[in-house]
């Protein structure tokens, strides 16, 4: 958890707050996605993370992503914002509920090679992209984004 909400989760305690966020597609030139398995659940995903006070959304994923799997983005893209509350609401199991506000990217060009952080990431690796089928609504509705940024050169709003 960022330092900007242990500090805010003093003073309000497991009440739901509103959080900006960014995800992001990572793609390389196989058409293979950039998945990530989590400690916390051991279960695949795609990186992600919460802003930070004083840091703009485009340096959050970047920061994100460097610190999960030792990418340096380049080329990124905004592909959707997702901020519906019934896909964007977690509560953690210590009872902590935030309801996230995400900016979703894509990217296809980086450096360095995918390594797991091993304190919030078990393993980074580029997988083929059905993989995306077995993710939580919420994060697989981020393919739906960008389709639709393909297919219609529009960021996806919902």
């Amino acid at each position: 958890m960022s330092n900007y909400l242990n500090n805010l989760r003093v003073l309000i305690g497991t009440r739901k707050v509103i959080h900006p966020a960014a995800r992001i597609i990572i793609e390389n030139d196989r058409g293979e996605i950039l998945f990530i398995r989590r400690t916390d659940d051991d279960r695949w995903g795609l990186p992600a993370g919460g802003l930070e006070e004083g840091e703009d959304i485009e340096s959050c994923i970047r920061r994100e992503v460097q610190e999960e799997t030792g990418l340096e983005l380049h080329n990124l893209q905004v592909i959707g914002i997702s901020s519906r509350p019934d896909r964007e609401s977690v509560i953690y199991p210590n009872g902590d509920k935030v309801q996230y506000f995400v900016v979703e990217f894509h990217c296809d060009q980086w450096s360095g090679a995918p390594r797991p952080d091993g304190i919030e990431v078990a393993d980074a690796r580029f997988l083929p992209p059905e993989i995306a089928q077995d993710l939580p609504h919420h994060e697989w509705s981020t393919f739906e984004s960008l389709i639709y940024f393909q297919t219609k050169g529009q960021v996806r709003v919902r």
